[in-house]
Order: C-alpha cells, then structure tokens, then sequence
C-alpha cells in the first residue's frame, strides 16, 4: 500500500506512544453484520466470518467479542471492503459502505504485524460532522488485547471526509489519512 498514511494517535499526553505508519504494507479489512437469528444457548457468541479474514484469526475473534455489543452476538459477519481486493482510497471504502447502516469492525495490521482497529456501531461514511453512539470502540492486539471505551466526556466517535477517517477523540483516537507520496 505505498503512498498511503496510517497514524493511531494518542492525545498530546501520551504523544510518545504513539504509533505513526508511512509508506508500509498495511492490510485493511472492514466487516459488517448480515442478519441473522440471535444464538441459541451455547453456540459460540462472536463473530461468525462469512469468509476467512487475512487480518482477523481465531485467537483475536474470541478476545474481541465479548466486548462486542449484545445485539451482535452470534451474527454472520462479510467482509466489506479489503485493501488487498478493492484499493486504498477511501473513496473505495466509503462507496463500498453505501447500503449498510451499520454497525462494522475495521481491522488493520500494520508492516510490524500489529493488529489494530475499532467496531463502529454506525457504517462508516462521508460526513460533515461527528456520528456513531457511545457503542463505538477502539482496540490493539499490541501485545495484548486492549480496548478502549467510550469515556462519556464528548460524542466524537466517527468522522469521514475524502482525506481522512477518524475514530475516537477521547485518551486514544484513530485517524487513517489518504494522500499520494513519491518513493
């Protein structure tokens, strides 16, 4: 994915934390819900994957779904959009998100082979302002699962224009910027 930017960002407190990726090869995958029935008693409650994800594996479903909310136990989940399969613009993204209300899992591993990423409980889209619900998360597998919450101190939870995705505007946000740069 050369010529793209890809920055998980701490608030200024923490800005030597943080994590800053130019120019690697990063894989993307976005997954939303289909419909299904809610699980019987004792079928698995994650996520089930209509196909197998190259970013997502078994051991990282079973930590991030009881995180996941309740409404989404047990759905069968496709694969929306992949960096490998539809390109890197966020163009691409955005129109491949176009019918689905929501809610999405994006999943990022970085060229260090670090996932990352944040369940939306809105599809993500073009937009002026803020949207999403208090729902919406952020996670790393770095190197261990962490999860990171909504606070309840403001309602930035997802943002998209043409150049930028961001996720998140609490202690820990998520910002994914487009842009052409030369080798």
């Amino acid at each position: 994915m050369r010529g793209h930017r890809w920055r998980y960002t701490r608030l200024p407190s923490q800005v030597e934390d943080a994590l800053s990726l130019e120019d690697s090869e990063e894989e993307e995958e976005v997954a939303a819900p289909a419909p299904s029935p809610a699980p019987a008693p004792g079928d698995p409650a994650g996520p089930q994957l209509a196909e197998a994800s190259q970013v997502l594996g078994a051991s990282e479903i079973r930590q991030l779904s009881p995180h996941l909310p309740p409404r989404v136990a047990g759905n069968s989940w496709h694969l929306a959009f992949r960096t490998s399969r539809d390109g890197c613009s966020l163009r691409s993204l955005y129109r491949r998100m176009e019918g689905h209300g929501g809610p999405v899992l994006l999943l990022l591993r970085d060229q260090d082979g670090q996932l990352f990423g944040a369940f939306s409980s809105s599809a993500l889209r073009l937009s002026k302002g803020f949207y999403g619900t208090g729902e919406t998360f952020l996670f790393s597998f770095a190197p261990q699962l962490k999860v990171f919450k909504w606070t309840g101190s403001n309602s930035f939870f997802v943002k998209g224009d043409l150049d930028s995705l961001m996720m998140g505007s609490g202690r820990f946000d998520l910002q994914i910027q487009t842009g052409y740069f030369s080798p």
